[in-house]
């Protein structure tokens, strides 16, 4: 069976805090997109072939 004393449970609630605040920090900071997709008609061709079997 699963004992919880009040040592334990500080120590979970703590870094449930910690984390939280954490997230909440780094989720302020703005994203750069660094992909840039085909433009039109260009054709992507996606081959996923081993070299053995070219």
């Amino acid at each position: 069976m699963f004992v919880v004393n009040k040592k334990r449970i500080l120590i979970i609630f703590t870094s449930l805090i910690l984390s939280i605040s954490f997230a909440k920090i780094n989720s302020g900071k703005k994203t750069i997109e660094t992909v840039a997709l085909p433009v039109e008609n260009k054709v992507i061709i996606i081959d996923a072939r081993t070299w053995l079997t070219r």
